[in-house]
């Protein structure tokens, strides 16, 4: 999908910059968030540009904090004066409703269909990506934790708790390539002992690298 080259330089020269200090929310899990977005705008004929922005602001606000951070985000966006070259003030307040709106353990729908692609975009149905993003945020925000089977106990009830009444973890806009993906993830992370493998896989990474203190230290995503 076309993007506005203009945007997409300032887009890439002053925020993507802001995640280099991000660990679980850095910039491989923004582009993969950005491309999501973009496959759902296609398939609902929405505005790619819009989509690509609010993908591309939605953890920027981590490093004020982990609970509030869609609001933050949102507030960023909002009152970026340079974004009012490309959209119009209606356009920026849907894409700040819907970066407000994507946190994936609501559970009131989010006020706009962006806010449930963005939403569902966000989703990580890969364990491997999974297990690093969360053991980070883990890491982060529970010092008091120093084995791997709290976190990773932690982590896996997190997860577990957003499953619906239904047993599947929740997608607002139903589309089939994310259910297809919903589907082969939840066959394999509802096999606790070997979501558990991958898991160790990563922390043994993080202990190998030395990556204990830089998570806990260095980078500002909560």
């Amino acid at each position: 999908m076309h993007i506005n080259p203009a945007l997409k330089h300032y887009i890439e020269s002053q925020i993507f910059p802001k995640y280099d200090k991000y660990y679980s929310h850095g910039i491989l899990h923004i582009n993969n968030v950005i491309q999501n977005c973009l496959m759902l705008a296609e398939s609902y004929n929405l505005d790619p540009n819009m989509s690509y922005v609010m993908a591309s602001y939605h953890d920027v606000g981590l490093d004020i904090g982990r609970d509030n951070h869609e609001y933050t985000s949102g507030q960023v966006l909002i009152n970026d004066q340079n974004l009012k070259q490309f959209f119009s003030s209606e356009q920026l307040n849907i894409m700040k409703e819907a970066i407000e709106d994507h946190r994936g353990s609501r559970k009131e729908p989010p006020r706009n269909f962006y806010g449930k692609i963005l939403s569902d975009s966000d989703r990580d149905f890969d364990i491997t990506v999974l297990a690093k993003r969360q053991l980070a945020t883990s890491i982060k925000n529970y010092p008091e934790y120093h084995t791997f089977p709290q976190h990773f106990e932690r982590c896996y009830q997190y997860i577990m708790n957003r499953l619906n009444q239904d047993g599947n973890f929740n997608l607002w806009t139903n589309h089939p390539i994310l259910i297809k993906r919903r589907t082969e993830f939840q066959s394999h992370y509802l096999d606790k002992p070997y979501t558990e493998s991958i898991y160790k896989q990563e922390w043994d990474h993080i202990i190998a690298a030395n990556l204990l203190d830089k998570i806990k230290n260095y980078y500002e995503d909560y």
